[in-house]
């Protein structure tokens, strides 16, 4: 008796060169857009697949150095590698930018729902991100990385890195710019203060804001005390003290003015927290704390089989109905997912068959399943005893979902098998195939 599984399955996809790009067509001041193929190599838990990606990069044909503008990528769907429906994924990434200025521009999508099937594509869309122009010249921009972080049950993150340097998919015309401004210090610990100074703004009030690395998501609360104004020679004054619960990190001061908006990069450091209380009132040179963190990332829903076919006792016939036994050969299952969803593994069977094509029906093999969970795995519960079908699905053993608590761990899984051989069957070597499914 011979039995299969299932297997993670790769997707690949033609690959073209990254340089095969559209012409745009793009008056000055407006949207500048071109498209190109580029070859992704991509990474899913151990799988390693093709993405040959139709990318779509859209900015400003000309701004003014100091603006802070709009770009866009769109991605054609990604093949579809999970073995397991997506239920919602986040879709992030950068923008290469050369020429004038360099470095790179985070991208993102609002997070997206499915489902989408096991196997099925996965749409990635538009990623936006904002790109504040620090000088004048050229700015060249060119498809980066991209990381699809995706719920199947329980979390998957997909990373693609283009196979070769993308070319450039839109380029900014950035001329001489309006009013400036400058923050001091350039670093700051939550709850520290900053002071902002500019010069070619019009007179009267200017607002500040602390915003994310692209310029957006300004939050009210991230700053206190904030005042800014601009003096008769257009010289602006602003001041502020950053909240305690900032978000730590890159961010910037966004000063606006009318429909005038400026963003200047601000690294906000987290303030040291508090002890825990074991070195509250000793000398800091008796006592110190450390943090420690921990990463734990979700892995697979696999399992194996010891090698080998299966091998029932030898019968010989007498004129009655007799028994051959066995046992199958044993699984392991390892749910890696982190989640807080079960699984079930469960086998078919076809007909013994003969050389001389005579058979003995799978419904007459019948099987009394057995499992185990190993050192603080999860609960697993063995199947019902009993007969095989060549269609509908006997289960073998599953793992219950955790109902708000995490599942999973290795887990062994076999059978005692008996196959009733009528009186009238014909001699000779019968085969049958149990196909057992992990899902």
């Amino acid at each position: 008796m011979r039995r299969t599984r299932t297997a993670l399955r790769g997707a690949a996809a033609v690959v073209t060169a990254a340089g095969a790009v559209s012409v745009p067509v793009a008056a000055a001041g407006t949207a500048h857009a071109a498209a190109g193929r580029v070859p992704y190599q991509c990474t899913i838990f151990s799988t390693v697949f093709d993405y040959d990606a139709t990318v779509t990069v859209t900015a400003p044909a000309s701004a003014k150095a100091g603006d802070t503008v709009t770009v866009k990528a769109d991605f054609s769907d990604l093949p579809g590698v999970a073995p397991l429906p997506i239920d919602s994924w986040t879709t992030s990434g950068t923008l290469a930018v050369s020429g004038a200025q360099s470095g790179t521009v985070p991208v993102k999508a609002p997070k997206r729902t499915g489902p989408v099937p096991a196997h099925g594509a996965v749409p990635i869309g538009e990623v936006t991100g904002q790109l504040t122009l620090t000088g004048t010249g050229e700015v060249d921009l060119a498809p980066g990385g991209l990381t699809i972080d995706a719920d199947a049950g329980a979390q998957a993150t997909i990373t693609c890195t283009p196979k070769q340097t993308p070319a450039t998919l839109a380029t900014i015309s950035v001329g001489e710019g309006g009013p400036g401004a400058s923050v001091s210090p350039s670093t700051v610990v939550q709850g520290g203060a900053v002071s902002v100074t500019g010069s070619g703004w019009q007179p009267g009030a200017a607002g500040i804001a602390l915003c994310d690395a692209n310029g957006a998501a300004c939050k009210a609360g991230d700053l206190t005390g904030a005042t800014a104004s601009v003096d008769a020679a257009g010289k602006l004054t602003a001041s502020a003290t950053v909240a305690e619960s900032a978000a730590a990190g890159a961010r910037t001061i966004v000063v606006t003015q009318g429909t005038v908006r400026r963003a200047v990069p601000l690294t906000v450091t987290a303030k040291t927290q508090p002890p825990t209380g074991q070195c509250s009132g000793a000398p800091a040179d008796r006592c110190g704390e450390q943090k420690i963190n921990l990463t734990v990332d979700g892995g697979p829903l696999t399992m194996s089989q010891e090698p080998g076919e299966v091998d029932l006792t030898p019968v010989t016939l007498n004129g009655s109905d007799q028994t051959a036994t066995g046992s199958l050969k044993k699984v392991q299952v390892i749910d890696a997912r982190g989640g807080t969803t079960g699984w079930s593994l469960t086998g078919t069977l076809t007909d013994f068959g003969s050389a001389a094509g005579t058979k003995i029906p799978a419904g007459n093999l019948t099987w009394t399943p057995a499992c185990t969970a190993a050192s603080g795995s999860g609960t697993v519960t063995p199947g019902s005893a009993g007969p095989l079908d060549t269609t509908t699905a006997a289960t073998l053993c599953s793992a219950p979902d955790g109902a708000g608590q995490i599942v999973g761990g290795t887990f062994g899984a076999g059978a005692g098998v008996s196959l009733k051989v009528p009186a009238a069957t014909g001699a000779g070597r019968y085969t049958a195939v149990l196909t057992l499914t992990l899902s």
